[in-house]
């Protein structure tokens, strides 16, 4: 794949990683990852590492479609393995469960979130209490989660054809 100079200076993302900007993954829309500029460079591609592993290719997007499950006309997605199209919540849905619809824990201490997060094994944190409970309530729902998902076949397939 040569690199494509249009599709980087028309597809700048920004994102809490890139605030000076970097380039939208080709699946953006799905993922909302932003790479750095240089990616191309290292990769010779424009999916990150995510979608590179789980779809191994620039998904179909297309506006304005009747999702099959839902029934509702939104900008849907064609899974990696068939040409159906389904809406990203639906597919989200089949191929993340619901891992990428339920919330995360929030911070205890949104003042101190970046620091913490720049150096999380400072012997100083354990003047925090709820930070020890973050921690327990994150683990408990990852370890909740995994356990939901550990034997769900279903996931990562088009809902319509199995495929």
């Amino acid at each position: 794949m040569a690199r494509d100079f249009e599709y980087e200076q028309s597809h700048v993302g920004y994102d809490c990683q890139y605030p000076e900007g970097g380039i939208q993954c080709k699946n953006y829309i799905l993922c909302d990852s932003v790479l750095p500029m240089w990616w191309f460079e290292c990769k010779a591609c424009y999916l990150c590492t995510i979608c590179d592993m789980k779809f191994g290719r620039t998904l179909k997007i297309s506006d304005h479609v009747e999702c099959p499950i839902c029934l509702e006309t939104k900008t849907c997605v064609s899974p990696p393995n068939c040409d159906h199209s389904v809406c990203m919540d639906c597919f989200k849905r089949c191929y993340y469960g619901d891992l990428m619809l339920e919330g995360d824990h929030p911070f205890p201490y949104s003042d101190i979130e970046k620091e913490y997060y720049d150096d999380p094994d400072n012997p100083k944190w354990d003047d925090y209490p709820l930070i020890k409970v973050y921690h327990e309530e994150c683990n408990k729902w990852d370890d909740a989660r995994i356990e939901k998902y550990a034997n769900e076949e279903h996931l990562r397939k088009c809902p319509l054809c199995r495929k």
